[in-house]
Order: C-alpha cells, then sequence, then structure tokens
C-alpha cells in the first residue's frame, strides 16, 4: 500500500561522486535509531565540467539492494578522464552502533559492484580514521585500532589495546577513557571512499552501471512510535495509518518492523544539464509489505513496484522511503 496523497518530492542514499582531479567529499551524518543506524545513499556527482550530460538514470531501490543505470555524453571532442569515487557517509567507530552489515567481506562492507560498458571494474577502496575533518589515521592504526570497521576481530581487538596506547589516544582526545578501566568512548569516525578511474570517450556514449546493499535504518516500531511521530517525514496519510492497523491486526501483534532507507538524488545537478531521462522504481518486496514516501506523481506497476517518469528532470529534493512489514514472529 502505498499513500494516496504524495506531497513532496524527498530523496536520499549513499552517495556517488565523479571528481575531475579534485577532492572526495563525503557527508557528514549518519543517522540511527533504537534498532539500527541508517546512511545515506546516493548518485553519481560531477565536479568541474561543462563537457559531460546525464542522458539517462534508472534507478532502483529497495530495501535489499540499490542499482543504477547511467548513460552519459561525451560532447566535447577530446577524451575526458577522471577520478570516480564513491564516497560512503562516515561510519560511528563504536560497535555497539549496529549497522545491519551482514557482507561477508568486511572491506567491500556494501557488496559494491560497478561496471563501465559492461565490463567490471575493481574499484580501490580507500579507508580514513577521522575526527572532526581530520585525518589521525596514523595516530589510531599506530596504537592497535584496525582500520576496517566491519572486520569479524574489530571488537576483540579494540577490547585488547594496552592502556599506554589508549593514554595515548586520550592525550591527542581521540577517545575519552578514564585510567585503569576497559571500556571507553571513541570519537573517531570512519570514513570509506570507493574510487577508480574512468575515461569518457569524445564525441560518445559511456554507460555505467552500479549495485550495493542499502544501509537500512528502522526497527519494531508501533503506531505512536514510527508512524505518528513521522507523519511529515515520510508523508504518512490516514489511509497508510488505517493499513498499519490491519497489517497489525492481521499479525496478531501490538508492534512490526520497519525498513528505512534515504537516497541523495541533488547530487545529479551538477552534471551538465538536467537528466534527459529519468526512471525510479521503488519495490516494497512483499504484495502485503506497506510502503509510503513523499513524491508526486508516482504510480503502481507491479504488485510490490512504483514508478516515478521525468524528462529533463532536475531534482530539488531529497527521498526518504518507509516500508513495513509483519515479521514471521
Amino acid at each position: 500500500m502505498i499513500q494516496s496523497l504524495f506531497r513532496r518530492f524527498r530523496l536520499s542514499h549513499l552517495m556517488l561522486a565523479l571528481l575531475m582531479l579534485g577532492n572526495v567529499t563525503m557527508p557528514t551524518d549518519a543517522s540511527a535509531n533504537d534498532a539500527s543506524a541508517m546512511l545515506d545513499a546516493g548518485g553519481i556527482r560531477l565536479v568541474e565540467t561543462n563537457a559531460i550530460s546525464l542522458d539517462l538514470e534508472d534507478l532502483y531501490i529497495s530495501p535489499e539492494q540499490i542499482r543504477i543505470h547511467y548513460e552519459f555524453f561525451n560532447h566535447s571532442d577530446e577524451d575526458q578522464r577522471m577520478l570516480v569515487a564513491f564516497p560512503v557517509p562516515e561510519i560511528e567507530a563504536e560497535p555497539e552502533w549496529n549497522y545491519g552489515i551482514n557482507n561477508a567481506d568486511p572491506i567491500n562492507f556494501l557488496g559494491f559492484t560497478v561496471h563501465s560498458n559492461g565490463q567490471q571494474i575493481r574499484p580501490e577502496l580507500e579507508v580514513k580514521l577521522t575526527m572532526n575533518g581530520r585525518d589521525y589515521t596514523e595516530d589510531l592504526v599506530s596504537n592497535g585500532v584496525p582500520l576496517h570497521r566491519f572486520a569479524p576481530d574489530y571488537y576483540d581487538r579494540l577490547e585488547n589495546i594496552p592502556d599506554s596506547a589508549k593514554q595515548a589516544l586520550a592525550a591527542k582526545g581521540l577517545i575519552n577513557w578514564v585510567p585503569g578501566e576497559a571500556w571507553f568512548d571513541k570519537k573517531w569516525k570512519v570514513k570509506a571512499t570507493y574510487y577508480w578511474w574512468q575515461t569518457f570517450p569524445a564525441n560518445s556514449r559511456t554507460v555505467l552501471d552500479h549495485s550495493y546493499a542499502p544501509v537500512v535504518g528502522g526497527g519494531v516500531i508501533d503506531e505512536q512510535y514510527g508512524i505518528r511521530d513521522n507523519i511529515e517525514r515520510f508523508c504518512i496519510d490516514d489511509s497508510f495509518i488505517r493499513g498499519f492497523r490491519h497489517l497489525l491486526k492481521k499479525g496478531g501483534h501490538e508492534t512490526t518492523v520497519s525498513s528505512e532507507v534515504r537516497y541523495i538524488l541533488k547530487t545529479a545537478n551538477t552534471w551538465l544539464g538536467p537528466i534527459g531521462d529519468f526512471r525510479l522504481v521503488i519495490d516494497k518486496m512483499q504484495p502485503d509489505n506497506l510502503i509510503t514516501l513523499c513524491i508526486n506523481g508516482i504510480r503502481k506497476i507491479a504488485p510490490t513496484q512504483f514508478e516515478f517518469r521525468a524528462q529533463n528532470y532536475m531534482p530539488d529534493q531529497n527521498l526518504d522511503i518507509m516500508v513495513v512489514k509483519m515479521p514471521d514472529w
């Protein structure tokens, strides 16, 4: 079920930035609730170019996967070689933050893949440990802090940092620690960026495809906590609330679970001109699931899928999506 009145278009997700020999930038906020944390996601961004247009973007979003198909055109008479980067919003260092990462690869923790004109590209990964925008990777790693936040031994290695190292880190303000105690408050964050070099041939079309598992928020909710306190954020209307009550009655419980996905689309405005042909498909995964978001002009195209299309599109807002389901309790 999707709300009957769509009032605003609000989009967001992990941000993919395309830079021409520039600096990779990253959002500074990551949101969390009682159940799990969420990382914003987003699309390709181009900096300092007037040669390449984004002629087509086909975007698929579900709580389990994000897939994006791009078609670019280089209008210049010269090849354009650029650094493409996929910066992940900053991740909290504290292991108690539940990001729900289930990927078996602790380095490519999003299962991020990219293809250029059908050929797979294996991006590099840069990881920095930062605080207040400053790089403290060397200080932290040299004192026993593991670089990769989702490594299976991450928690154990933090637990085994010697007091001498804790004292050095506390002196730099990177942790709050009381001498003699095992626990310490971690003040740094993890900044991860996938990147690769991409050539856009002169007067030619280039196709890029990438996919990854979104880091979703949400958790256990009832009508007050999760629904009525999020009416404006997700444009929740009376029909959605009635559907929510029916779902609870059908499941025989007073609570259920939600998945929340954010996607940032405004970065597309850095390309030459608007997006020529834009298509968005949102999938709620199961027919009985509920879905709500703020968007105008969306239509149902399948039992679980909804579509928005636009020509010469210049997005001006970002998207919050809520999917509600009754688990097998």
